[in-house]
């Protein structure tokens, strides 16, 4: 779950960075192409820039000791409390999951019935001629024309021969770019990205910039500028239909702006190269500082490790039957992680519960753990040793049984390289005292 969290954030900020750099580099140039390439790519790219890993084209050590690269912060969320009960992390994980799943269905109806709502008013429609590129449609309603896929719609009694040569033009260009395909994608971006404000941006942008082609490729066809100006402050009607390309659908002062402005020279273009370097930025951000460049540098308290096999070997009968009475209390767990805090909280744990029942010859040696890392995929076995008249054993003792002691109060340097030692070699963990 704080994996899945993570990544919609990275997401997010994947996509504001996104939008404002479309906003601030690329919005007032007439290169409408280049940037329909740019939003269409990056919003896609979107979803794979944070599962990037930046030490597949940096070495590692590079990235760890580039005073530039640490100089872009990373964007990193901590895990949550790793003392938490399941069941708490289960509440605090539904709510959030709940939401968005919530959001992503009512943008999916919403969807659908954008789609029914364009099967009802084609439903009637009309043929009135059909090339080998687009067919057009009359439908006897007050609507808007528009174009969904090679289909162009219009009710040809509100509009003059002039006007529908115009509109017919128009349109045929959003059929024959393939523009649906854009629509859609935007749409089911939104879609899985509703709680994100510039998601919501990049579509408006995406729908605004395909009018903007289409209305410069209208004019550089011949259409006298002037006229089709006031064509597209004269065309009214109703237009329901969000997943189709209306003739008005965007801002008319920014339409007739951008065919007004002067022609982008074509060495702006080279501004679309700045969105490497962003894409890299990106990747820094996203970069996880917390992982290790090599074992020696690791950190072994935080590393978990599987707990595949737990024993007790308690030689006073009263103690043992106390101990395995609060067995549901212990931290450790059978098929759950574990790691060197883990251990210690448990030493701790159990040192309080003979405390609280009389025991007060508690020695640092009385509790001790055996930790057997021979196990494969990263499982260990743990055999906890409790005999309070405990003082000292030998080391040859304790490296003839094959598993070694850790001793949780011991250095914590010493402990973090008997417990890297152990992962490493599939030998068994010591301490600087081979005991607990």
């Amino acid at each position: 779950m704080q994996t899945l969290f993570e990544y919609m954030i990275k997401i997010a900020a994947s996509y504001a960075a996104i939008y404002l750099f479309y906003w601030l580099v690329l919005r007032r140039l007439t290169n409408y192409k280049s940037n329909r390439l740019y939003l269409l790519a990056t919003a896609l790219l979107a979803f794979i820039i944070p599962l990037l890993r930046l030490d597949l084209f940096v070495n590692p050590q590079t990235i760890s000791q580039s005073g530039i690269i640490n100089y872009v912060p990373s964007l990193h969320i901590n895990a949550a409390d790793a003392n938490l009960s399941e069941t708490q992390s289960f509440d605090i994980s539904f709510i959030p999951v709940t939401v968005f799943i919530s959001g992503v269905v009512i943008c999916l109806l919403h969807f659908i019935m954008q789609f029914i709502s364009f099967r009802k008013i084609t439903a009637n429609a009309s043929l009135m001629s059909r090339t080998q590129s687009i067919r057009l449609y009359h439908i006897d309603m007050d609507i808007m024309p528009f174009s969904f896929g090679k289909a162009v719609y219009i009710n040809k009694y509100k509009h003059t021969l002039a006007e529908l040569d115009d509109i017919i033009k128009h349109e045929s260009v959003h059929a024959n770019q393939h523009h649906t395909i854009d629509v859609m994608i935007a749409e089911i971006v939104c879609m899985l990205n509703w709680y994100n404000p510039f998601v919501w941006l990049i579509k408006k942008a995406i729908k605004q910039n395909l009018e903007f082609l289409a209305d410069d490729t209208v004019i550089k066809h011949g259409a006298d500028k002037r006229s089709y100006q006031y064509l597209l402050l004269k065309v009214t009607g109703y237009s329901p239909l969000n997943i189709a390309s209306s003739f008005k659908l965007s801002s008319l002062k920014q339409r007739i702006y951008m065919m007004n402005k002067t022609r982008t020279s074509q060495k702006h273009l080279l501004k679309l190269l700045f969105v490497l370097p962003l894409i890299v930025v990106m990747m820094l951000a996203f970069r996880n500082d917390d992982a290790p460049v090599d074992n020696t540098t690791s950190s072994s308290r935080d590393k978990a490790f599987m707990l595949g096999e737990l024993t007790y070997n308690i030689q006073d009968a009263n103690i043992d039957k106390l101990v395995k009475n609060a067995e549901n209390e212990s931290l450790l767990k059978l098929g759950k992680e574990f790691n060197l805090t883990t251990i210690m909280n448990e030493k701790d744990r159990l040192k309080t519960l003979l405390e609280k029942n009389g025991y007060s010859n508690i020695n640092s040696h009385a509790i001790t753990f055996l930790i057997d890392s021979t196990f494969e995929n990263n499982r260990c076995a743990i055999e906890i040793n409790i005999d309070l008249q405990r003082k000292s054993s030998s080391f040859n003792d304790i490296k003839q049984t094959g598993k070694i002691n850790t001793d949780v109060h011991s250095s914590q340097v010493q402990t973090k390289q008997n417990i890297n030692n152990a992962v490493a070699s599939t030998a068994v963990v010591t301490s600087r005292q081979n005991k607990i």
